[in-house]
């Protein structure tokens, strides 16, 4: 018998992996059919080569290239001990002959059935190594037909059967994957024992299965498995999902995987899947940096063009910040994309996330708390949270950016329902500023986490809760010295809380870090929800705070409004178009709420436009409506008594709504005065006005001056009652002189917005 290295045409010291390819290539010219001997002889060196290989000892055929000793001692012959030597030239006795060994009558039946358990094994192992593969049924087919040998009653060929399989279904991975589960069953191969190599290769195979069913929905590489496996998507379909945060990112992680720790999940990637996904991450490319990028610039652009002051500042803010965005877009894409790229390629770990860009985040998180929100201050505020927000995106941000959970969005959409109120109720500054500080804080949050937990790494805890309870604490203080909308400082401490939160649980994600994160979330939510509900006004609505009437009732207009009687006389017009809202409603013809407040709308149409030319006496009585009105909003709302809701009111009392109601119906039924009457009294001054609320004291006045254009809103509203205080205690007709060209004025300001 040849020795095996020459069968298989390999030097004797070749490894495991050489031993096999030189079988594979001898396999395919060498079919059991046409050659059976040379097909035995081939499988034999075979398993000799791989016996070699795990033991390391030869077989009895090595014996036969031993040489003859030579030397000395080459030509003794033992003797028992105690027997004297035989006379030189003296025959030696001859020995007995052995009785001939009895004949074994079962040794053409086992011949017969090792030769069917060879054919059989042949057929399976043609069928995973080729030339001739089967499919999936046809290997579990020939697997069982190699089980139901005869042969396999003896213990010993089951043994040795037994190696051979693992063997052959270790090479042939992952063709036989089909037969793993049930050749694993049948041995009892998943038990602890003294397994060979090829059964420690199956259980590995059996971990990366269980690791492969992981990978559905849920699992954090899901979305780069669903990449790596779809062999059916076009390639510009693959490259719209490559530009999904986090897509990329995963992809390179089973790569990874596949390369360094797992290697057998690479047989579920496709191949046309594959080699595309390294191409792509084989060079910089256009991605999901750049893209956000991209709507960040159109969020801008359209914020700018909804709440621009001037129709200039819409135009040029929005064209400037579109204009901005895509050169951001096409500067990160073309220089800081390649410069990541290159690190990453040579292996160099980039430094990110320097401490001096949060430090400058959190100086102007206390600017944002503590100091008033003019619109100069909020928007310069507004505009350096924005562009520290894109400069930690370029630099800190990577494109494994997460998305959001849906926990996550529940949260932002409940947040909002309570924000919106008060939101409405700001002033356009602060609009812009809470608009703009939202952008920033998701942008910070989402790409900076990692930059962050480095800033805290000493201690993260400790520093995290410590620059939280500072900031609560700020916005407390602030809240106490600066009456105003809370949303403002308790949304700047609870948001930039919030981001820090974020780096504290990246930091530490399994630890105690992330508990602490989750408990202080909860608490920075309430926080953000509770600063909503106080900022918003119990009740919002355009124009004079005028009640709704009782339209649903059929009683005429005056039993149900006695001020009716005298705009049925005084506005006969007016009186017609109430009436026929009001029989709409009572026939059930319209909404009674939208038939109230239609007919509010008419009588406050009505009442803006007479005010102006209304007797003295209706618009003495005016003013000292407006003066009671500033009485209450000084104890409910400061922004509406130092008049910064432009237009916008918080709820009065009932009783000074039906005296407004009632004043309204009467101005909106008087006649215009007549020239003579309107050329009486006196026209004061603002500043004659300013010396009789100072009581005489110029110092005083000078003082109630600076407080009316202050950003203080107590003391602007208290300098605003004084001023109406020394109004009304004038007389009639110089107060009607003194307003009349202001309350004309006002009305046609909001006949032009109507």
């Amino acid at each position: 018998m040849r020795q095996w290295w020459r069968v298989l045409g390999v030097p004797r010291g070749s490894d495991r992996a050489t031993i096999r390819r030189a079988y594979a290539a001898k396999l395919k010219v060498t079919n059991p059919e046409d050659d059976a001997a040379g097909f035995k002889e081939l499988r034999a060196a075979y398993e000799e080569a791989l016996r070699w290989v795990d033991y390391q000892q030869f077989d009895d055929w090595d014996v036969e290239d031993e040489e003859p000793v030579e030397g000395d001692r080459a030509g003794l012959t033992l003797v028992p001990v105690g027997e004297p030597l035989a006379p030189y030239g003296d025959a030696l006795p001859a020995a007995e002959p052995l009785p001939p060994p009895e004949p074994d009558p079962l040794e053409v039946e086992r011949a017969a059935d090792a030769a069917e358990f060879e054919r059989r094994f042949a057929e399976l192992e043609s069928g995973l190594r080729g030339p001739w593969f089967k499919d999936r049924d046809g290997i579990r087919a020939a697997f069982e037909a190699v089980m139901a040998a005869p042969a396999l009653i003896e213990l010993d060929l089951r043994a040795y059967a037994e190696y051979r399989i693992a063997a052959l279904i270790a090479d042939t991975i992952p063709r036989s994957d089909a037969i793993l589960r049930e050749a694993m069953a049948t041995f009892g191969w998943e038990g602890e024992g003294n397994h060979p190599p090829a059964v420690w290769a199956l259980r590995a195979r059996l971990d990366e299965w269980r690791l492969i069913a992981s990978f559905g929905r849920g699992h954090a590489l899901a979305r780069g498995w669903h990449a790596l496996i779809d062999g059916k998507s076009p390639g510009w379909l693959r490259r719209l999902r490559a530009l999904r945060p986090g897509t990329a990112g995963q992809v390179r992680q089973l790569f990874d995987l596949a390369d360094y720790d797992v290697p057998g999940i690479a047989h579920s990637f496709h191949p046309k899947a594959a080699d595309w996904w390294r191409a792509h991450l084989d060079a910089p490319r256009f991605g999901s940096v750049e893209v956000a990028l991209l709507l960040l610039r159109g969020v801008v652009a359209a914020l700018f063009a909804v709440l621009g002051a001037t129709p200039a500042v819409r135009l040029w803010g929005a064209v400037g910040a579109g204009a901005g965005g895509l050169m951001l877009s096409l500067a990160h894409w073309r220089f800081v994309t390649p410069m990541r790229w290159r690190a990453a390629r040579k292996g160099a770990v980039r430094s990110r996330g320097a401490g001096w860009r949060f430090g400058l985040w959190l100086i102007l998180t206390a600017a944002a708390i503590g100091a008033p929100a003019t619109p100069a201050i909020a928007g310069g505020l507004g505009a350096a949270f924005l562009i520290l927000a894109i400069t930690i995106f370029v630099l800190d941000s990577a494109e494994e950016i997460g998305g959001l959970g849906w926990q996550r969005m529940v949260m932002l959409a409940i947040a909002g329902a309570f924000i919106g109120p008060a939101f409405f109720a700001m002033s356009v500054g602060e609009q812009a500023l809470t608009v703009l500080f939202g952008l920033s804080a998701g942008i910070v949050g989402l790409s900076a986490r990692d930059a962050i937990a480095r800033v805290i790494a000493p201690r993260p805890v400790l520093i995290a809760l410590g620059i939280m309870v500072a900031l609560i604490i700020g916005a407390i203080v602030r809240s106490n010295w600066m009456p105003g909308t809370p949303l403002i400082a308790w949304g700047a401490a609870a948001g930039t809380s919030l981001v820090l939160m974020g780096g504290l649980r990246a930091g530490d994600p399994e630890g105690r870090g992330s508990g602490v994160a989750a408990l202080a979330n909860m608490l920075l939510w309430a926080i953000v929800i509770i600063a909503a509900v106080m900022s918003a006004p119990e009740r919002e609505k355009d124009g004079a705070s005028t009640p709704a009437i009782s339209v649903g009732s059929i009683k005429p207009l005056e039993e149900v409004e006695p001020g009716f009687r005298d705009v049925k006389t005084g506005n006969p017009k007016l009186y017609a178009d109430v009436a026929a809202i009001h029989l709409a409603v009572a026939s059930r013809k319209r909404n009674a709420k939208e038939g109230s407040d239609a007919i509010n709308r008419l009588v406050d149409d009505a009442y803006r436009a007479r005010l102006g030319s209304a007797p003295a006496q209706m618009i003495a009585a005016e003013m000292e409506i407006r003066l009671a009105q500033l009485r209450e909003f000084s104890r409910i709302d400061l922004r509406a008594c130092s008049g910064e809701r432009e237009g916008k009111t918080a709820v009065l009392s009932h009783s000074l709504q039906r005296r407004h109601y009632a004043h309204a119906l009467r101005v909106a039924a008087s006649s215009a005065a007549t020239p003579e009457d309107l050329a009486k009294g006196r026209v004061i001054a603002a500043d004659r006005l300013l010396g009789v609320a100072a009581n005489g004291d110029p110092a005083g006045a000078d003082r109630l001056a600076a407080a009316l254009r202050s950003t203080d809103l107590r003391a602007k509203c208290d300098a605003r009652i004084a001023m109406l205080e020394a109004l009304v205690a004038l007389d009639d007709i110089d107060i009607a002189r003194t307003m009349r060209t202001a309350l004309a004025q006002g009305a046609k300001a909001e006949a032009e917005k109507k």
